[in-house]
């Protein structure tokens, strides 16, 4: 390509940018319109939900890939959604982590986060009203629902408003891509022992320390070119505050169990308002009789309330062990036909919660499974 023609381009690429720069702020006036007609939790609430997301990238020409396209409007949609609120919100693991990075997705990266060691302590911090909001982890693959959380949201009165799915993996990040010259890594400690396997494979003379942090460990890699730093995939490498740019993602997916898919729960003490898009979380428990199960879900069957979720959990009761059963179904609490299907359930069920209604992230969750 000419010089001119390489010029051409550039000036072709400044305009498009400035167009999609105006087109941005248009946007983000339209917003502003919105989030003052909200109200309670429904202000930070994004706008490009996870049936929006899936929208455009269906609307996808096919020159960007589905994920960048999400990726593209998260990031705009969260600029500006706490540009009017920033929220303080509270987040399970340490400063960087994926407790970190779930809560920087939902709320964007003007709220101010804070770590808790577990979702007791999380909890906690709403509950007395030091935060706005907790981010826990609340499912994973292997293990189902987080039955310790969810009955923990319950006993402290507060309500589930939020997911936010997460593709968890590691990354080894250094100051170039020559893993093989790295004498020494810095890493959390949980995240050294998810790589143990890696670690003795590929860098078996290497020195591990702990770090308190992903952001430490990356601290550490200055001034150092045979150092490297196990982080979360996602973690930034540059904001106002610090700039890493100078470093590679030298190997991805370096986790022994390969990457996990976390859904990490949005817990708060006021509801979220019916948004058009929902599901709502409930907790019950059954009377000791054939076809105590089946007469409770006919409720949500016969108001076509779509199941999404159904899992069971042994809990030692009174009697001996009892059984609980948590269900998600499509709609909020307060919709008609759901409303109708819970004072039903209610009537038969031995106990009933419901956890709390919330925005749907994933507009086609997995398949339900019961386990027993």
């Amino acid at each position: 390509m000419s010089d001119r023609r390489t010029d051409e381009v550039y000036a072709r690429l400044e305009d498009i940018d400035r167009e999609i720069l105006r087109s941005v702020e248009r946007r983000a006036r339209l917003v502003e319109d919105l989030i003052k007609a909200r109200t309670g939790n429904s202000v930070l609430l994004p706008i490009a939900d996870g049936a929006h997301l899936a929208t455009l990238e269906r609307a996808a020409q096919g020159t960007l890939p589905p994920a960048a396209v999400r990726s593209i409007f998260e990031a705009v949609d969260a600029a500006r959604r706490v540009y009017e609120v920033a929220p303080n919100v509270t987040y399970v693991g340490v400063e960087g982590g994926f407790g970190f990075l779930a809560a920087r997705a939902q709320f964007g990266a003007r709220a101010e986060l804070h770590a808790a060691h577990n979702h007791l302590a999380a909890f906690d911090d709403v509950t007395r009203s030091r935060a706005d909001f907790a981010v826990v982890p609340y499912e994973s693959l292997e293990e189902g629902p987080q039955f310790d959380t969810i009955q923990a949201i319950i006993a402290s009165d507060l309500k589930l408003v939020g997911e936010r799915h997460v593709a968890q993996a590691l990354s080894l990040i250094a100051t170039s891509a020559e893993v093989d010259k790295v004498e020494t890594i810095y890493a959390v400690p949980v995240h050294r022992v998810a790589c143990e396997a890696y670690l003795e494979q590929h860098h078996p003379r290497a020195v591990v320390h702990d770090a308190r942090s992903p952001h430490a460990a990356l601290e550490a890699l200055a001034g150092n070119p045979t150092a490297a730093a196990i982080v979360p995939r996602g973690t930034p490498l540059s904001n106002g505050s610090y700039d890493f740019s100078n470093l590679v993602i030298a190997r991805e997916s370096i986790a022994d169990a390969g990457e996990s898919r976390v859904r990490w729960g949005v817990v708060s003490r006021l509801p979220m308002p019916r948004t058009g898009n929902d599901a709502t979380a409930v907790v019950f428990g059954i009377h000791d009789r054939p076809g105590a199960l089946h007469d409770i879900l006919g409720h949500f069957k016969e108001r076509d309330c779509s199941l999404r979720r159904i899992h069971s959990r042994a809990v030692r009761g009174p009697n001996g062990w009892d059984y609980l059963f948590y269900v998600e179904v499509g709609g909020h609490v307060t919709d008609r036909p759901l409303t109708s299907a819970l004072e039903g359930v209610k009537r038969e069920a031995r106990t009933l919660h419901v956890v709390g209604s919330f925005p749907v992230e994933d507009p086609a969750p997995p398949a339900s499974s019961h386990k027993r």
